[in-house]
């Protein structure tokens, strides 16, 4: 398939971009990433406002078809007419869902976690504000410029320490519990390809260029992939990240110690 500029790009439903370009069709969800080669195309046709890509497959197998709502009647006619007449003939043989490759933007964990951590991030937020506006009136305002930068830096640390130690947990897991495969290189500087247990062919990127790279994937959520890094790597990040955490940790439990001297009269206060 080669690049025609009068093939336009679809715009569809939950902010779903289909393209076509030199290599096939890449098609663009929330979350995911689909390139779709060339020969891996049966047909594109359209129903109204609904575009549907139709895969190649083996005789007597359903083929994959993966669909685009909500898209401009006049554009979808245009792309499917444009794609059309740039598809091979058709092969029997080829396996088009075997070709296609998905590369995941955002996995369900890192959504999930990323959410608790917004969370926990608000609410220590919530507890350093609360602290320090009753220190400001159970003393004065002495209390309150030093919780100013005490209680950044203790947000900032409590935030970077338990994204660290997380994700390094994530990690351990991925590595004990999950399947460790061998990804191979793909076209692209930086990108490989591994195959999990329902065949389909995920994409991962990784600097600097190798052979090939070991991967460790969740077996319930193929896309959740970690690239296995060395013992020393491993040792070094939490090792930093639970320092982080513990400069958090001893940060707060400053400012409360500031908040109980505020209710107990300023004695440390007033020893300074």
């Amino acid at each position: 398939m080669s690049i025609i500029s009068s093939i336009p790009v679809l715009q569809g439903r939950d902010g779903v971009v289909l393209s076509a370009v030199s290599e096939g069709l890449v098609l663009e969800r929330p979350r995911q990433v689909l390139t779709i080669p060339g020969r891996a195309v049966a047909r594109v046709h359209i129903e109204g406002r609904t575009l549907s890509v139709e895969l190649r497959a083996p005789a007597g197998s359903t083929p994959a078809v993966y669909r685009i709502e909500d898209v401009s009647e006049a554009a979808a006619t245009a792309f499917a007419s444009g794609v059309n007449s740039l598809l091979l003939e058709p092969d029997e043989e080829v396996d088009g869902a075997a070709l296609v490759v998905v590369q995941t933007v955002k996995t369900l964990w890192r959504a999930r976690f990323l959410r608790r951590l917004k969370w926990f991030v608000l609410g220590c937020i919530g507890t350093v504000v609360a602290l320090g506006v009753i220190a400001g009136i159970a003393g004065d305002a002495g209390y309150v410029i030093i919780f100013v930068p005490f209680g950044f830096i203790t947000i900032a640390a409590l935030g970077a320490g338990a994204y660290a130690v997380g994700t390094w947990n994530h990690e351990r897991r991925l590595l004990k519990h999950g399947i460790t495969v061998f990804a191979r290189p793909a076209d692209q500087p930086g990108a490989y390809l591994y195959t999990d247990t329902a065949g389909t062919t995920r994409a991962v990127t990784h600097m600097p260029s190798a052979p090939y790279v070991q991967v460790s994937y969740d077996p319930q959520d193929p896309a959740d992939v970690l690239v296995t890094p060395t013992p020393l790597v491993r040792r070094f990040s939490v090792t930093l990240g639970a320092f982080i955490l513990f400069c958090g940790l001893s940060g707060m439990t400053l400012l409360v110690f500031l908040v109980a001297d505020a209710l107990s009269g300023g004695a440390l206060m007033g020893g300074i």
